[in-house]
């Protein structure tokens, strides 16, 4: 399985410190992991603007993308094309063109890009593809460590995602069931136009 992820997605698990879990978020073993990320994330490890505060969650980000490759996109290069001229971002265009191609898996906490591609895409190219999204991921986070790890680490990150200053709208005094609800309300809109292809963890 090839995952295709994009910047903002991994920038939010590094500030939260849950990057190095992303093999067992995804339910697969640390060797099996394929991953292709936009040239973009790259760039931001020389952008000292970008910087994370915490020096352990910037060296995990640093590490993966030296593990990993950058999406070079030349086998979907007509279809993302196509996406662009629907009004799809570049980067995300990129993306589902690319795992339309490989039968891949977008990971992505881009929304409004799931909506454009709803409109820009035929059942058929649906079917190549699925989709995890940002909520999946914190999803998985308290499935497989715990709500006390969940709260910490968006607490820590809570500044770079609108629905974690939500979610742990009382910081670590956040009741489970209020951040857990929230995040849960988000994906339930992200179902209601992209059902069909988000990716399923049983």
């Amino acid at each position: 399985m090839i995952y295709l992820s994009d910047r903002d997605v991994v920038m939010k698990l590094a500030a939260c410190g849950f990057l190095p879990l992303l093999p067992v978020l995804l339910g697969i073993p640390e060797d099996g992991m394929e991953v292709r990320y936009l040239a973009s994330l790259r760039g931001n490890l020389k952008r000292m603007s970008q910087r994370l505060g915490n020096a352990e969650h910037q060296s995990a980000l640093a590490d993966f993308c030296e593990r990993h490759a950058v999406l070079d996109g030349a086998a979907g290069v007509e279809r993302a094309q196509e996406l662009m001229d629907g009004g799809m971002d570049p980067g995300e265009a990129l993306l589902f063109a690319e795992a339309e191609h490989a039968g891949g898996t977008v990971v992505t906490g881009d929304k409004r890009a799931l909506r454009d591609y709803k409109r820009l895409s035929t059942a058929n190219q649906r079917r190549r593809l699925k989709v995890i999204c940002w909520e999946h991921l914190l999803i998985r986070v308290h499935k497989t460590q715990g709500y006390e790890h969940l709260k910490a680490g968006c607490c820590e990150g809570i500044f770079c995602d609108g629905l974690l200053s939500l979610a742990f709208s009382n910081g670590l005094a956040t009741p489970e069931d209020h951040a857990i609800e929230a995040i849960k309300s988000y994906l339930g809109g992200v179902e209601s136009h992209s059902a069909d292809i988000l990716f399923d963890f049983g």
